[in-house]
């Protein structure tokens, strides 16, 4: 083997060199990979019109043509974007969990104290209850990939966040310099995502479709603020 093995268009692919060992000598080949287009609006388009489906329909209902349908393009199109339907979950989920980031943000306000941890709580429950199709994907979701891939590294920030929160109430001494703010965040987050995760399912307050979402949100919201009460109130 001698030289490179060229690949035949070079307008759509590109050349990743890799090392062959013949002989004893190592010779060096090219092996096409394909280039992805570089269109950030158009996949910001994808990726918004993937939230939308899941919004309405739940993570199962993502199609890459049904996808395609809602921006007008051919399901092809998809393709020179994402690798895949799982590629194109695991992007969306790297999205959701920027925008519940920014909403438990919000939700928490600003100062220190407790009732900052108290004020997330309640925006944790509200948004996965009014986004019930994206929590389902960001945490139950079978096709997403595990905490230690690219994907599952965006979700640890929240509770970073969370832990933060912790840090400044113990430093603005309502919570006590004993308490592990790391091992609260976590045990938070435990409580806060059973709550949902019970109420969606219907086994804690009925069926929303049969008692009513507002029902479920609201005796889901007091659950969770007796849960954060029951560590937080104690050593405030």
């Amino acid at each position: 083997m001698t030289g490179f093995l060229r690949a035949a268009r070079r307008t759509d692919v590109h050349a990743v060199v890799v090392g062959v060992k013949l002989s004893g000598e190592t010779y060096r080949r090219e092996e096409p990979t394909m280039v992805r287009p570089s269109n950030p609006e158009l996949a910001e388009k994808i990726l918004l019109a993937t939230a939308a489906i899941i919004e309405e329909q739940g993570p199962d209902g993502v199609t890459m043509r049904g996808v395609a349908r809602r921006i007008e393009y051919s399901a092809t199109t998809i393709y020179l974007y994402f690798e895949n339907k799982d590629d194109l979950l695991d992007q969306t989920v790297v999205r959701a969990f920027g925008w519940f980031s920014e909403a438990m943000k919000e939700a928490a306000g600003t100062g220190v104290g407790v009732e900052r941890i108290r004020n997330r709580a309640r925006g944790y429950v509200r948004w996965a209850l009014e986004h019930k199709g994206m929590y389902q994907l960001m945490f139950q979701h079978d096709s997403i990939r595990p905490l230690d891939s690219e994907t599952g590294s965006v979700q640890p920030r929240t509770l970073r966040d969370s832990e933060q929160l912790i840090e400044d109430a113990i430093k603005a001494g309502a919570l006590p310099a004993t308490l592990d703010a790391k091992r609260a965040a976590r045990i938070n987050w435990a409580g806060l995502h059973g709550v949902v995760s019970l109420a969606l399912s219907g086994r804690l307050f009925g069926a929303p479709a049969d008692v009513g979402m507002e029902r479920v949100e609201a005796q889901a919201m007091e659950l969770a603020e007796q849960f954060v009460d029951s560590w937080v109130g104690a050593r405030a």
